[in-house]
């Protein structure tokens, strides 16, 4: 695990950002490369790419072309990919969001196959394959290092795939997870951090008890920093721990990064400079804050 005490707020409000990669759209996921060491893996669209800022690889699918094809590198095609994880050092599972399945990558060949769902079948099943409906966020469950957490979109719901079966279930269904899409679980007692629509919520790891947290869980928007219930979003994406009581947020549609103090109950807005057009993805490395936003990956070095 990153040693998240390193981040400070003032590091990163008195760096100076950096382009570390063009992209053609909005950067949904990144993620530090397990395969090819100094570089960060990365959607672009309907691709995965990989790149160290300066060498750009192509892992499989297409930025510019859409579509449901299994295949190798450019040769497979994908509809909006929103999320992935790495499930090992070769192995990456894909969250195909418009095809409303998963689909895995294998880094030795780049070759495509299918993981869970039923692409371009959308719908809620449990067993194999299962169905999802707009899958958009994936993570590794750290309770249980077997079983992948999915942000059911669609379903409003967190759904799970075992790995080894690839078996889908379902974590928890609520409606107050409609339009479901950012996930990050706290270390110590598992329980998940989501954001959906205007809203960030905790589901409690054993009792899978679904509470707001934060921001409107209804029409209401905007761009408030107050207490934690009395703060607006507008359409948060990502979000990661940065201290075991602080959450840093991509609120997107605010063109802003937002910290939640769970400890002393407040939001604030994190002061970088330069404006962030659409933020939606993070990466917290030991040394970088990197933020995936709209056309491009910007780098901020810790002062």
């Amino acid at each position: 695990m990153l040693k998240i005490f390193l981040f400070q707020p003032f590091r990163i409000e008195k760096s100076t950002p950096t382009d570390f990669i063009s992209t053609s759209y909005v950067v949904r996921h990144m993620e530090l490369d397990r395969y090819r060491p100094g570089f960060i893996v990365y959607i672009d669209k309907h691709a995965l790419m990989t790149s160290d800022g300066t060498t750009t690889h192509l892992i499989a699918g297409s930025s510019s072309q859409t579509g449901y094809r299994e295949g190798v590198g450019a040769d497979a095609r994908f509809n909006f990919m929103t999320g992935f994880v790495q499930i090992s050092e070769k192995l990456v599972v894909v969250a195909d969001s418009n095809n409303h399945c998963m689909r895995l990558i294998d880094r030795t060949t780049n070759k495509t196959s299918l993981f869970s769902g039923q692409c371009q079948s959308e719908g809620y099943e449990d067993g194999r394959p299962g169905q999802f409906r707009y899958p958009r966020s994936v993570v590794m469950d750290q309770r249980d290092k077997n079983q992948l957490l999915i942000t059911d979109s669609g379903n409003a719901a967190v759904r799970t795939v075992d790995v080894k079966s690839q078996v889908v279930g379902t974590f928890v269904k609520s409606d107050s997870l409609d339009y479901i899409r950012g996930i990050t679980q706290e270390e110590k007692s598992g329980d998940l951090y989501v954001t959906a629509y205007h809203a960030l919520y905790r589901i409690t790891y054993i009792q899978k008890t679904v509470s707001l947290i934060s921001g409107s869980p209804g029409n209401s928007r905007g761009s408030r920093d107050s207490s934690l219930l009395d703060s607006l979003f507008n359409n948060p994406q990502e979000l990661i721990f940065i201290t075991p009581n602080t959450l840093l947020i991509s609120d997107s549609n605010n063109n802003k990064l937002r910290l939640l103090h769970m400890k002393s109950d407040k939001v604030a807005t994190l002061n970088v400079k330069n404006t962030l057009s659409a933020p939606a993805s993070l990466l917290l490395t030991t040394n970088s804050l990197y933020v995936g936003r709209d056309e491009k990956i910007t780098q901020y070095k810790f002062q």
